[in-house]
């Protein structure tokens, strides 16, 4: 029977250093050092068997030598070539995996409306995650309410880079592998605070990702021992900590329907010297991530927001000149949200076009940063205001 070759492309992305590691860890050891490969060895009770491992891609016979090299190990080892790729692929990989805990139901499964909301707060807490690790790439320190729209480069990260894997045996495991070896985009400088500097941008991910967690974990830890106190979720904040994490966080249990535990394996190519551990949510504490989000919407707002709504009180000082309207709407992002009132200072043209829409009745959309100012919300730094045609 004809074994399928291995592909050329997975060949020429293994670094010779990953293959190194590999044969070390499973008993091979190093007998010649060549100038354009190294002839590895092991020994079998019936003799020993020795590889040979190309050092240089650009050789013409770069892939055969490799294709030949995984043929012997995968004899060693009693599996097939693609097998012993696969292995050494997940040390390459690091991979997050969600253990459900449904009551009732049989091993590995779990009802089909509460596993696809799982799947898509995983997803949610990917997309929080890219958006923090480029934010602080940028020197900028992310928002503890992230804003609706995030840059491409959020997007095209998770739709490239993230992988949906296999479950594993359990009550219910959804596993998420982030490939640290993608070709783009990769290496950057050491930032001032030496954070994230000199590491590919996958792990960059996979670090937010994990401290996310373990913040909102660590707030939600403390609100249960403390009579429910919240402050924990701000001073979490700074390590990477968003309302948008607590309500990711909150959907993979169904909102509190179902216990998990959160895990988190590095890749072996690129050990931390911090364990990842395990995180274990049970609903007590998904009762508080949701607090915990409504409290960090409420003491810290929304920057770059857009409100749609209607305008029910106008005022100014003057006939002229700026004013103060209250509007009565929703985020742009949040359509099903309830309706909430508005303060917001706007310029003279401004309270000129919006009091001819208050007049007719029309719809108004403003966009600025939403804060909460006492028991009042109000738009601040208000960027544009736009009056909605009336449609027939």
């Amino acid at each position: 029977m004809n074994q399928k070759q291995l592909p050329e492309q997975a060949l020429l992305e293994i670094r010779p250093e990953l293959l190194r590691r590999y044969l070390t860890a499973q008993g091979w050891f190093l007998v010649q050092e060549q100038p354009r490969a190294e002839v590895w060895a092991t020994d079998l009770p019936d003799g020993r068997m020795e590889v040979l491992l190309p050092k240089d891609s650009r050789l013409v016979d770069f892939v055969r030598r490799l294709r030949d090299l995984f043929d012997t190990v995968a004899v060693v080892e009693d599996r097939e070539p693609a097998s012993v790729l696969h292995a050494i692929g997940a040390a390459q990989t690091d991979v997050h995996s969600v253990r459900l805990q449904p009551e009732g139901l049989p091993s590995g499964t779990v009802w089909l409306a509460e596993g696809s909301r799982a799947v898509a707060s995983l997803r949610d807490l990917f997309i929080s995650a890219t958006y923090r690790a480029t934010t602080w790439l940028a020197h900028q320190q992310p928002r503890p309410v992230e804003p609706g729209r995030k840059s491409n480069q959020v997007y095209d990260f998770l739709s490239r880079r993230v992988l949906l894997g296999l479950t594993r045996p359990g009550s219910y495991i959804l596993t998420a592998e982030i490939p640290l070896n993608a070709r783009a985009p990769e290496q950057l400088s050491i930032d001032a605070q030496g954070r994230y500097g000199g590491i590919p941008l996958a792990r960059r991910v996979s670090e937010a990702f994990y401290e996310g967690a373990a913040a909102a974990h660590t707030a939600a830890q403390h609100a249960s021992v403390h009579d429910g106190d919240l402050s924990a979720f701000a001073d979490q904040a700074g390590e990477g900590l968003s309302a948008n994490v607590c309500e990711a966080l909150a959907g993979l249990s169904s909102n509190g329907k179902i216990p998990f535990v959160l895990q988190t394996e590095w890749a072996s190519a690129l050990p931390l010297d911090r364990p990842a551990g395990l995180l274990e949510f049970r609903p007590e504490l998904i009762t508080q991530l949701q607090r915990g989000a409504d409290y960090l919407r409420e003491h810290f707002g929304r920057q770059g927001v857009s409100l749609r709504g209607i305008i029910t009180k106008m005022e100014r000082d003057t006939t002229t000149g700026p004013g103060r309207v209250i509007l009565l709407g929703r985020p742009d992002d949040q359509p099903a949200s309830r309706a909430m009132r508005v303060y917001i200072e706007v310029s003279a043209a401004d309270y000129d076009r919006l009091g001819r829409a208050h007049l007719d009745g029309q719809e108004v959309v403003v966009q600025g940063d939403l804060e909460r100012i006492g028991n009042r919300w109000h738009l601040v730094r208000v960027q544009s205001s736009t009056v909605e045609e009336i449609r027939d």
